[in-house]
């Protein structure tokens, strides 16, 4: 089962796969990417995935219909790799020209898509629950574009991993948390389900959305109303993490403190077995 690379047309191992020195996404980091989880083969809400990347591209001008059919190389892709659980990468970048802060016309754009074996997280993590730390938002004002600029993410994800956390929960200059480095955040506030609004300082995950579409059908109340840092420690009894890996992550403990009982709360398990319920339905798994 190997792990493969698309390339501009050509499949290859990822060992091969190079791009040149002046692409734009490496140059620049002018690009836009999806990463789609595989369940037994079967890519999970692919089509939420390219629709949001339909959007980031008319923010910034990216000329997608160029780059062709991206579902169907993703889907492909999968397919040649016969991996059952794995990662889907995509990237597509503005593509290659002399380096220049102008956009240039009419460039070809350059796909990259890479196929990667998931090693899931063990079920002892879920019931123990995770650990988070906070950072100051750092990030570009348009979040909701899905860019590969993402140093300030990953200062924020090795902060929190090198203390032996999950991932980082971000805020603003006013307390406001935003949501994680590579995740959307959650907290229970007077038994009401809490997470910032998807406007353009977040990122609207697809994981984000199911959870909020598992919260309805369980007849769960939540509010995609922003809260603060004060806000998730002296009132949050639960808190979790959504994104394409963990799916549900719970986290008993922010900056050293727990949360609410400081273990992983009903509202969080149930939400996350209902997402379970819903992967099993939409990709005929297990």
């Amino acid at each position: 089962m190997p792990e493969l690379a698309y390339l501009d047309g050509d499949y290859m191992s990822i060992e091969e796969a190079q791009v040149p020195v002046e692409d734009r996404g490496l140059q620049f980091g002018d690009s836009l990417y999806e990463v789609v989880r595989l369940y037994e083969g079967e890519p999970f809400r692919l089509g939420p995935h390219m629709d949001r990347m339909r959007r980031g591209a008319e923010v910034i001008g990216l000329n997608l219909a160029a780059a062709g059919d991206l579902e169907r190389i993703m889907r492909d892709l999968a397919e040649k790799s016969e991996l059952d659980t794995a990662f889907i990468y995509l990237q597509v970048t503005r593509g290659v020209c002399p380096r220049n802060h102008l956009i240039p016309d009419e460039l070809e754009p350059t796909i990259i898509a890479t196929a990667r074996k998931l090693q899931p997280i063990p079920e002892e993590k879920y019931s123990r629950g995770s650990v988070a730390f906070t950072r100051p938002d750092l990030r570009w004002a348009r979040r909701d574009v899905k860019a590969t600029t993402l140093l300030p993410n990953i200062m924020s994800r090795s902060y929190a991993i090198n203390r032996g956390g999950y991932d980082a929960v971000h805020y603003e200059e006013d307390g406001t948390i935003t949501e994680g480095s590579v995740s959307n955040f959650f907290c229970v506030i007077d038994d009401v389900v809490r997470t910032h609004p998807a406007d353009e300082r977040i990122l609207a995950g697809i994981s984000r959305a199911t959870v909020l579409e598992c919260a309805e059908a369980l007849d769960i109340s939540y509010e995609e109303r922003a809260f603060t840092v004060k806000d998730l420690f002296e009132g949050a009894s639960e808190a979790f993490f959504s994104d394409t890996y963990s799916e549900v992550m719970p986290v008993h403990q922010v900056d050293g403190k727990d949360i609410g009982q400081g273990r992983p709360g009903p509202v969080a398990q149930e939400l996350r077995s209902a997402f379970r319920d819903v992967v099993r339905r939409e990709t005929g798994t297990g």
